[in-house]
């Protein structure tokens, strides 16, 4: 079948192609997660760009270090990926079905976070940049902090899946400008925690209206437009999913939280800050990466129909929007980061390496996209287990405080090779073999295994 979103325009027919874009919910979504990357990536930029004139980088480094185990703990244990795969199947049942992941991230959350503040002294040699963990107090407010970021990223996810992905860059603007305004106003008063702080705070405060909106006007909303259509899935079909699918989604976002952490043991607090400058804005490329996996599955898992043709054309994609910033990155890192000071161009070699790592990350996140249509949870899990153990092997086998790049390399290879693997599967998902008779294609849509 033929795809007509991807027919070239006319000359002169830009405001058109443009309209036939955004009226494909596939792209519109996409494209929405895609203005959120870039609107997070520029205002993101101007934070880190303003921490380093308000704070030391010994304070820096601790900060960004602490930061990113808030983002690990409430990260690794949020519920994204149900959210995404299952709104669109449900109309009546919506709001019990968020109610319950939000409910279950945030028992999980609070759980693993306390685990990993029992557990620091096993983290690694030099533990110094989470020393301002220590006590009950700074230890509450860490879980706090780490419950309220997952569920901001199940908040996306809802949005995600109820087709208004449109509203995620209007809130995190608003979330990133008023990071920006709360790091420069905390140096006085909190000068060793203004950054972390600055992250967190807004997010408390903006979960509660954010929230008010999903429950008093979408949800009902998709709940009276999609009442009768499609498909269904029971309870005991979602149950069975979770039980796979959170190992899948616990590890994909493992593989980009867990690295800073074991980093951040084997550096010193201002060489960690270096570390950090290169390694943020890498993963935040990163986004561009997941955005139409996110956006494929959403709308695969609306029609199984066009799984196909949509995988095909986010492919396509993918290559267009990626190469192109691939190459501004790798061009414009050493005098991106000498803006900062303090050295931090050291880390471009690092960010080049990192950007070069996005490509081939994001043929692996489509394909996982595509699975997750299909329900195949444990090939999804087993894919991002062997790239979370990959890469996490190679980094401590190749870190250097010396050579900071040489993480970069870790986690470029890795990321070779499994989308190298997963490449004839990718092809298959894109031009699905028909048995004769027009049956099933038996790639397991039903198959929660």
């Amino acid at each position: 079948m033929s795809d007509p979103t991807l027919a070239s325009p006319p000359a002169g027919a830009a405001p058109g192609w443009l309209r036939r874009e955004l009226s494909n919910p596939l792209f519109r979504n996409a494209y929405a997660l895609m203005l959120n990357g870039g609107i997070t990536t520029a205002l993101g930029a101007a934070f880190w760009l303003v921490g380093p004139f308000f704070y030391g980088p010994a304070d820096y480094g601790r900060n960004t270090a602490m930061n990113q185990a808030i983002m690990f703990v409430g990260g690794v244990t949020m519920l994204n990926f149900l959210l995404i795969r299952f709104i669109p199947e449900t109309a009546r049942s919506t709001r019990r079905l968020v109610l319950s992941c939000y409910a279950l991230g945030v028992a999980a959350a609070a759980v693993v976070g306390v685990l990993f503040l029992v557990t620091l002294n096993v983290w690694g040699k030099d533990w110094s940049n989470f020393d301002r963990l220590r006590g009950f107090g700074p230890g509450a407010l860490f879980v706090a902090m780490a419950v309220a970021w997952n569920l901001w990223n199940a908040m996306e996810g809802v949005f995600t899946g109820l087709r208004h992905a449109g509203w995620v860059p209007v809130v995190n603007t608003v979330w990133s400008l008023t990071r920006l305004g709360l790091v420069m106003a905390l140096a006085g008063a909190f000068p060793h925690n203004g950054i972390v702080l600055a992250w967190y705070v807004p997010v408390m405060v903006l979960l509660v209206p954010v929230n008010a909106l999903i429950f008093g006007r979408m949800i009902p909303g998709h709940a009276a437009a999609n009442r009768g259509r499609g498909h269904r899935s029971t309870k005991k079909e979602i149950a069975a999913y979770l039980r796979t699918g959170y190992l899948g989604g616990a590890l994909q976002f493992a593989t980009v939280s867990l690295v800073p952490l074991v980093v951040a043991t084997h550096l010193t607090p201002s060489t960690n800050a270096y570390f950090q400058m290169a390694w943020v804005p890498g993963m935040m490329l990163d986004l561009l990466a997941l955005t139409l996996s996110f956006s494929l599955t959403v709308e695969g898992s609306f029609d199984r129909d066009t799984l196909a043709e949509s995988t095909r054309a986010a492919l396509r994609r993918t290559v267009m929007l990626l190469v192109p910033v691939t190459v501004l990155v790798v061009a414009a890192a050493p005098i991106g980061l000498r803006i900062y000071g303090h050295g931090y161009e050291a880390g471009a070699p690092l960010l080049q390496v990192l950007a070069l790592a996005v490509l081939p990350k994001a043929v692996i996140e489509l394909y996982i996209g595509a699975l997750r249509v299909r329900n195949r949870t444990r090939l999804i899990a087993l894919l991002q287990g062997v790239r979370l153990a990959g890469v996490l092997g190679l980094v401590v086998l190749l870190i250097d405080p010396a050579h900071l790049y040489t993480i970069g390399v870790a986690v470029l290879a890795v990321n070779v090779a499994v989308a190298a693997a997963i490449w004839p599967g990718l092809r298959r998902t894109i031009r699905p073999e028909r048995p004769a008779g027009g049956s099933s294609t038996g790639d397991g849509e039903r198959d929660i295994s």
